[in-house]
């Protein structure tokens, strides 16, 4: 063959075979999501942990200056931290593998639950709110992996509002946790990309270049047109939330060109190369080994692979297995109520509140208004197309196009949100919305079964600082038992957080009666609930009755080992992560929040995991010999 003929020949065999490439790539994902969908529908989540289950005797696995537990949110950001310091040696140990194709779909987010992914917890039955969903259960989906909750939760970025934070530094006594300092750590972790040139961007409080990925969603539903429009008419503001300001926009997303940027991707995966970080998979900690006598912790106990193990720890432990997984540990470990360690047959090391202040954002599901517009259906092979292009469907989980942040009557003029509203597009809705929240048939069939997922939007209502309080406590002192998990949502004596809902109820209807709706016919429709029906639809009564049906988790506990000054009332940890009265012990993950924000806890653990990594480095500033890592 002569050289004229191969010029012309190679260029068409190479299109052919992209092309062909791309062929089976865009067959595979759509195998890969029909897979998922379907064996969503069947899988059963565990009940305990007894795949980690070992009779094996225990045996040294070596010794690290720091062992971090768990890789979630706070963990992998610590561990990445960590391990620049080129003479420290740091060993993570996390339950779960790392993310696959599957988990970076960001609109797998129903099917991920249904999955390996998920830990699969739930609460106990519940009296004051769950009521509409099976057994009065809430359902709570934790993300097990390199990457913990950020592999399966809804990416919104949302930090939380300047008075959170001054409000911590005031309650904990350090200034570090103050607005104007944690600002500066936010902005440290952040890729801030601007890409979607409509939605308000105020540069000055967004960090470009960290770790963590943050972009906007490319592909506007005329529906969130409708929302943001509306905000306007009624002069709420159209805003960048993360400038604390109130009023509504497009949601910023952990994803990277469309696919999920969760925590192992952002913090750990850069970094793994590091010849003095080991990252080790399916290791299952069952306590924290801490000296009797000098109340120091001084390992891990753990599994791994059907062996049992334990590692030392010369300088610290840090814990960071989540605001479920980490009162678990320390109860265990003998770090709890005296009473409650002692009734399960776990000698006590140190008395605290461990478990004993668990707290959420609780929100009402139970808002969808039908249209006159319909969103198209399209093949899931066009989906998959946009999706490997970084838009469409696919790269949004569960549609969450926008946000809105609000005062309630409770701060009516100070300019702190109490209510969020998230608003949810047409075709967010699946066949496994009943299965993932957990509804009774009857709860079901009366606000979503019948309604016509392509022309339906919903309204998610969150109550942001929320007054009711939970506990966490030890099932048994056998470590591969679930806790009991209590949520006791909307059981605050002053019923201030059912009032907050019901106020963002009311301002959802006010909402779809300006002229942005109207024009897009928005008709409240599912209910009235039956367990409702005694009565009037859509009187106040009616909807405190509703609220209590259909107000469940919005997968956001948080507080559960709680930072503050006394001990002796309710703090776990001191304003450095530092566990009360035991030595070389820390924890940074959201169960060290104070008390919910006004925003979404991903991103302010994130802080915590930096603030950890500065924290420890000061501390140990004399063992720093080189930083040999960035």
């Amino acid at each position: 063959m002569n050289l004229k003929i191969l010029r012309v020949v190679l260029p068409v065999m190479f299109v052919y075979a992209q092309g062909y490439l791309s062929e089976q790539k865009i067959d595979y994902f759509v195998r890969l999501i029909s897979k998922a969908n379907e064996n969503a529908m069947t899988y059963q989540l565990p009940k305990n942990a007894y795949e980690y289950y070992t009779k094996d005797r225990q045996q040294k696995f070596g010794t690290f200056d720091f062992v971090v537990i768990g890789a979630g949110a706070g963990g992998t950001v610590v561990a990445n931290r960590l391990s620049e310091v080129a003479n420290w040696n740091i060993l993570v140990l996390e339950a779960g593998g790392y993310g696959n194709d599957f988990s970076d779909i960001p609109n797998m987010y129903f099917p991920i639950q249904f999955s390996h992914f998920n830990w699969g917890y739930n609460s106990t039955p519940q009296t004051t709110a769950c009521l509409g969903l099976e057994n009065h259960v809430c359902l709570y989906p934790r993300g097990k992996g390199i990457g913990g909750s950020t592999l399966i939760n809804g990416l919104v970025y949302s930090r939380g509002h300047k008075t959170d934070f001054d409000k911590w530094g005031e309650v904990v006594g350090s200034k570090r946790w103050s607005y104007n300092k944690v600002l500066k750590y936010f902005k440290k972790s952040e890729d801030f990309v601007y890409r979607d040139y409509e939605v308000p961007y105020e540069p000055q409080y967004h960090g470009t270049g960290g770790y963590l990925r943050v972009e906007n969603y490319i592909y506007r539903s005329p529906q969130l047109n409708a929302f943001l429009a509306a905000n306007q008419e009624l002069g709420l503001g159209v805003v960048d939330y993360n400038a604390n300001k109130l009023g509504a926009s497009a949601s910023q997303l952990n994803t990277h060109n469309g696919r999920r940027f969760d925590g192992g991707k952002a913090f750990i995966h850069p970094v793994l190369n590091r010849p003095n970080l080991k990252v080790l998979t399916g290791s299952y900690v069952t306590r924290i080994v801490i000296n009797k006598e000098t109340k120091s912790a001084t390992g891990v106990e753990f599994t791994h692979d059907g062996k049992y193990y334990y590692v030392e720890a010369k300088k610290e432990v840090i814990l960071c297995a989540g605001a479920f997984g980490s009162p678990q540990i320390l109860m265990l470990s003998g770090v709890g109520p005296k009473k409650h360690l002692q009734d399960v047959g776990i000698e006590v090391i140190k008395d605290l509140e461990v478990g004993s202040t668990l707290r959420d954002n609780p929100t009402f599901f139970g808002l969808n208004f039908g249209t006159n517009y319909t969103e198209p259906v399209r093949p899931l092979k066009d989906y998959v197309l946009q999706y490997l292009e970084g838009v469409g469907p696919l790269t949004i989980p569960g549609s969450n196009q926008g946000v809105g942040f609000y005062e309630s009557s409770y701060t009516k003029g100070t300019g702190i949100p109490e209510i969020e509203l998230m608003f949810i597009p047409a075709n967010a809705t699946s066949n496994l919305s009943q299965r993932s929240f957990g509804l009774t048939d009857e709860t079901y069939e009366d606000v979503w079964k019948y309604a016509n997922i392509p022309q339906t939007f919903l309204f998610y209502v969150v109550d942001l600082h929320s007054q009711s309080v939970g506990t966490v406590r030890l099932k048994s002192k056998n470590p591969f038992e679930y806790p009991l998990i209590d949520s006791r949502f909307l059981s605050d004596p002053e019923d201030r957080d059912i009032n907050t809902l019901y106020e963002g109820v009311q301002l959802a209807l006010k909402l779809t009666q300006t002229r942005p709706f109207k024009a897009i016919n928005a008709t409240l429709q599912g209910g009235p609930l039956r367990a409702c029906k005694h009565f009037p639809y859509l009187s106040k009564p009616y909807w405190y009755c509703a609220l209590r049906q259909l107000t469940i988790n919005l997968y956001h506990p948080l507080g559960t080992c709680p930072m503050g000054k006394d001990p002796k009332k309710g703090a776990v940890v001191d304003a450095k992560l530092r566990v009360f009265g035991i030595k070389n012990l820390r924890v940074a993950d959201a169960s060290v929040f104070p008390f919910a924000l006004a925003g979404h806890p991903n991103a302010p653990t994130v802080m915590v995991g930096e603030q950890l990594g500065d924290l420890v480095k000061c501390d140990h500033k004399n063992d720093i010999i080189a930083f040999g890592f960035y």
